[in-house]
């Protein structure tokens, strides 16, 4: 937990502390959601880096990332995919093989597969994020909740549901151990669990687990946001099916 926390700390001075002055506009231009000037401004300080501090330095690598990020945000995927796997490249050189920002690293990767719907990259690299996470930090901590997700996430888009909700359930099981009981994510995962069961035709498991989020939404937002109100038109729909 001491080097987590730690490793926050430093991530944090790094975001806050920029290296360079177009580092600084284009998060500048990432707060007003101007990413095709995020991304412009990020080129510039790639170039600047490159002469600096070199290819292989620290700098580099964090430009890399952002352009990845930003690249990303705007739908540009062969490309974020691209600057994501030179951070990656850089990283292999310059850190620990088991360093949490690899595990980050390909966490980013496996998302950008995953848009691009090269669905086996996009596992391979969410469990390469999880062995890391997993050796890190054990397997109950709830970085490792949001990878499980996103590599149920895969399944479900490749219609393989019993794996996906494996995926949701070990990610469900690590929330409500580190999270308060009405947490958001804990609502959003019932929902998906429901939604795949839906796709299964197993109407009872899928109104079971949409109860589940139905409770704490309502706890959270109240009876008239559309949180709930969504929770409730797939109840009502569901209940539809079982009578047909």
């Amino acid at each position: 937990m001491q080097k987590f926390l730690l490793m926050i700390v430093l991530i944090g001075m790094t975001l806050l502390f920029g290296h360079g002055p177009n580092h600084n506009r284009a998060e500048e231009a990432k707060k007003r959601g101007d990413y095709e000037g995020a991304l412009k401004y990020s080129f510039i300080q790639l170039g600047e880096d490159l002469v600096t501090f070199g290819a292989y330095a620290n700098e580099t690598m964090i430009t890399y990332g952002r352009l990845g990020i930003y690249a990303e945000k705007l739908g540009h995927y062969d490309n974020a995919l691209v600057y994501n796997l030179e951070a990656l490249k850089i990283q292999q050189k310059i850190l620990d093989e088991y360093d949490t920002l690899i595990a980050t690293t390909y966490n980013n990767i496996g998302g950008v597969y995953s848009k691009l719907a090269n669905y086996s990259e996009a596992l391979l690299y969410f469990e390469k994020s999880l062995r890391i996470q997993e050796l890190l930090f054990g397997k109950r901590h709830r970085t490792l909740a949001i990878t499980h997700n996103n590599i149920a996430k895969v399944y479900r888009k490749q219609g393989k549901y019993t794996k996906a909700l494996a995926s949701y359930t070990a990610s469900l099981k690590i929330r409500k151990e580190t999270l308060d009981k009405n947490d958001y994510s804990i609502a959003l995962v019932h929902s998906n669990m429901g939604l795949v069961y839906l796709k299964q035709a197993k109407y009872q498991d899928a109104l079971d687990e949409l109860a589940h989020a139905l409770k704490i939404r309502k706890h959270i937002f109240g009876e008239s946001h559309s949180f709930t109100k969504k929770t409730q038109k797939n109840i009502a729909y569901i209940q539809k099916k079982m009578l047909e």
